[in-house]
């Protein structure tokens, strides 16, 4: 278990690292492009599918649909507000769409 849990880490921190080095070096949208890039999701759905299933790697991955649509509006409040009132606060604002909107993506779950 410490051991998967120590793969999570790394690739996450790999990810984290190399986005943001290619965002400051070459092109900030060029790493927010690559810091899509599923590794986490599929490092999470090996796992979870091989300690509990392939059943319940499904429910994950329908989880992550969901969680997009509160992850969508939280980014794009930071777009939007960014400019007009600072990074750090429309982090925030953003974050606390996110928390007003999860439970709206948990109650959608019910019908995925």
């Amino acid at each position: 278990m410490y051991y998967e849990l120590l793969i999570r880490f790394a690739i996450g921190g790999a990810v984290i690292a190399g986005t943001t080095w290619i965002a400051e070096t070459f092109d900030p949208k060029l790493g927010g492009i690559i810091a899509t890039i599923p590794s986490a999701t599929i490092v999470s759905l090996l796992i979870v599918g091989n300690a509990v299933g392939e059943k319940a790697a499904v429910a994950f991955a329908k989880g992550i649909v969901l969680g997009n649509i509160p992850w969508f509006a939280y980014i794009f409040a930071v777009i939007l507000l960014t400019q007009r009132i600072g990074l750090v606060k429309s982090l925030a604002v953003g974050l606390l769409i996110w928390f007003l909107l999860v439970p709206v993506a948990s109650r959608l779950s019910q019908f995925v």
